[in-house]
């Protein structure tokens, strides 16, 4: 298991910690959250999601996972499964929190722009790195951050794929609150007062038929495929 669960008074938890690969969102992680969706679809307060890994929110697809798919449709086949259970979890009614303490790289960007809300610990560190893997971004979030960010500023990290603070990345807009751990507890409890699953007004659905024919023409390419051949754990 992926996520451990908590339901309290104010929330729901989902503590994320994936051990073998330093929080990397597999396919097995990806079909659990969307299992949590569909099992708390009726779920009226808000979602809280952490994770229990020391120094890593999310790292990304799981790089060793892929290295065993040999072609290039087992490739795109686990990937098309993963931005289905991202949507999913998108179109979850509840209002849903990103409780970001650790680093948030590659593919994890990409889960975070489905949250309604991310607030971040001051130490955090965010970098759409697809690049320097020989990808785009492939899980529909560039199409989501475009939105949200704009594509300007989306486009200028795509190409720079540098790691930047948990401050540059409020001040672009990846982030919206950035709060030490002594106020994270109060701040929270007082969050989950204010919101609820009605006052939720934004649009859910969104279009990735370019964003998903950048990646399937990008996979397994050669600068991917020498990423994957080289990759050791």
């Amino acid at each position: 298991m992926n996520f451990k669960v908590e339901e309290t008074q104010s929330h729901l938890a989902l503590r994320f910690r994936a051990d073998d690969s330093a929080n990397a969102l597999s396919l097995a992680a990806a079909r659990e959250l969307a299992g949590l969706t569909k099992k708390f679809k009726k779920w009226d307060r808000p979602v809280v999601v952490t994770s229990d890994h020391p120094r890593v929110f999310c790292s990304g697809g799981n790089l060793t996972d892929y290295k065993k798919l040999k072609t290039k449709a087992s490739g795109l086949k686990v990937n098309r499964e993963i931005t289905k259970c991202l949507n999913d979890f998108a179109a979850w009614p509840a209002v849903k929190l990103a409780m970001i303490n650790g680093d948030v790289l590659g593919g994890g960007m990409e889960w975070l722009a489905r949250f309604d809300f991310r607030w971040s610990t001051p130490g955090a560190v965010f970098a759409f790195w697809q690049r320097r893997i020989g990808l785009s971004t492939g899980w529909g979030g560039g199409t989501v951050w475009a939105w949200k960010i704009g594509e300007e500023r989306l486009r200028q990290q795509l190409l720079k794929a540098h790691p930047i603070s948990a401050y540059e990345a409020m001040k672009l807009g990846l982030v919206d609150r950035i709060l030490t751990e002594w106020r994270i507890q109060p701040e929270l409890t007082q969050a989950c007062r204010d919101w609820s699953t009605s006052a939720v007004s934004r649009i859910r659905n969104w279009s990735a038929k370019d964003e998903t024919r950048i990646f399937e023409k990008l996979w397994l390419a050669p600068d991917h495929a020498r990423i994957l051949e080289s990759w050791r754990r």
